[in-house]
């Protein structure tokens, strides 16, 4: 009996230990240039997105640009989607936040987050929804 104790408090160290490991490793994941499958609110466009050295996003969805900031230590992405048109020019935007992390199941690299709309299609009732990104291609 004192031999099972003993050793069940070393798989708990090791399976503690390896759970904080790949959590670090999920976070960390570079990102240079990439082409995702953004799923938002119902619908499905095509991401990219350029990141420099100090973090700054550059890239488009659907034609329309974004600029943002992708914090590596963290795995932290925050971008906004500019789209033209709306009743005043600049206001029909959108403020996306997300977070990287590797899928358990197919070993692919997702985005995951919610974006805020602010313009013609915003009401109180509607402007947070969720989203979702998988990685096509990176670089």
């Amino acid at each position: 009996m004192a031999f099972t104790v003993q050793n069940i408090p070393i798989y708990f160290k090791k399976q503690e230990f390896y759970l904080k490991q790949r959590r670090l490793r999920s976070a960390q994941i570079p990102i240079m240039t990439a082409a995702w499958t953004l799923h938002m609110n119902g619908s499905r466009e095509t991401l990219i997105t350029n990141v420099s050295r100090n973090g700054l996003v550059t890239g488009s969805v659907h034609a329309n640009p974004v600029r943002g900031w992708y914090d590596k230590r963290s795995g932290k992405i925050t971008f906004v989607r500019y789209i033209p048109g709306g009743t005043i020019n600049g206001i029909n935007n959108q403020l996306y936040e997300g977070y990287i992390q590797k899928s358990v199941l197919d070993s692919g690299i997702t985005l995951t987050g919610t974006f805020v709309t602010v313009g013609d299609r915003a009401s109180a009732q509607s402007t947070t929804f969720s989203w979702f990104a998988e990685a096509i291609i990176l670089v």
